[in-house]
């Protein structure tokens, strides 16, 4: 097994395990944050791109088909990321690994078991505790209310643990197919990779961005005069934040934590990618899941739990076996 690639394996893992965390706590609506990330990530790529390269192959198949899946990619696991505990979210998403190995067609390994235990036991507390958690609080609070107040308090799909599961799903369906899809944009060069993955995508938000300010302030100047007369203004989803000084230093954090940890941890990751095979790949990138736990402690004040400490445990000790074998 070659050092380098495994070391970057580890390091990429570790630093975009971050995103879980970083997705509650910026404050930034899910367009915001996806034109930010992708804008960064094109702007770094660019200072080390091979230019030749990129204007030759940044128009072919599986250049175009890469960043579109990426793309994708990106705002399945925002979604998930945003409606499930930042530790489970990271474990489900590393359900990706898994797939890359059955597309691999690797001989199936008992220890995989061993793994999906895991992986259920973070379901189970997270579905089944925290469920039960949430409807006591509400009921708790709905309780304090005068029986007149009281409005239905039934939770759209959209945004429950159900939802968010689908989506951190998808997540790692895409993200399995992106592993193929970078081995067959041929380079050296793996910033090539990152540039050509996330460009096409950074043009079509923009593009978007730049439509739903014009949007925005059409109708802005529309619902004024409403606004006024009803004491207020009416709440504005996708550009209210950056009304405020607070909201654009928010995207510039944004933009610096996705230009650096970001990019830096997609570019490790690519390089990785694309000189280990599958299967070691696939082991090294369980590295997330208890950074993700790491993370979730110290920046979100997250709770360790025995379903979590032997999900945990069952995963490591898959990983163990299978390196073994």
């Amino acid at each position: 097994m070659s050092f380098y690639p495994i070391v970057s394996k580890v390091i990429a893992e570790s630093l975009l395990s971050l995103y879980p965390v970083f997705v509650k706590k910026i404050g930034l609506s899910i367009p915001i944050q996806l034109w930010t990330r992708l804008l960064a990530y094109v702007v770094i790529a660019s200072l080390f791109i091979n230019k030749s390269f990129i204007l030759k192959s940044i128009t072919s198949y599986n250049a175009i088909l890469l960043a579109l899946i990426n793309l994708s990619h990106i705002y399945f696991s925002y979604m998930g990321f945003t409606y499930l505990d930042s530790g489970v979210s990271f474990a489900l998403f590393n359900t990706y690994p898994f797939m890359i190995l059955w597309m691999s067609q690797a001989p199936w390994n008992h220890a995989y078991l061993l793994a999906l235990l895991g992986f259920g036991a973070f379901i189970y507390e997270n579905y089944i505790h925290g469920d039960l958690k949430a409807k006591k609080s509400s009921e708790v609070e709905e309780s304090k209310k005068d029986e007149n107040e009281k409005k239905d308090t039934t939770i759209p799909f959209h945004r429950t643990f159900g939802f968010g599961v689908l989506m951190i799903l998808l997540s790692a369906f895409t993200e399995a197919l992106i592993y193929f899809l970078v081995r067959r944009v041929k380079t050296e060069n793996h910033w090539n990779h990152l540039f050509i993955s996330y460009f096409l995508g950074a043009v079509i938000m923009s593009i978007y961005m730049i439509y739903l300010f014009f949007l925005q302030k059409r109708s802005g100047n529309q619902d004024e005069e409403k606004s006024q007369e009803k004491g207020g203004k009416e709440v504005k989803e996708d550009f209210e934040l950056e009304a405020s000084v607070t909201s654009n230093q928010r995207i510039l954090i944004a933009l610096a934590i996705n230009g650096i940890l970001g990019a830096l941890g997609y570019y490790l990751r690519f390089y990785a990618n694309y000189n280990l095979n599958a299967q070691i790949y696939a082991i090294l990138s369980y590295v997330g899941i208890i950074m993700a736990y790491v993370y979730g402690v110290a920046l979100n004040n997250e709770s360790i739990t025995i379903y979590k400490i032997f999900g945990t445990l069952c995963i490591i000790a898959a990983n163990y076996l299978i390196l073994k074998k």
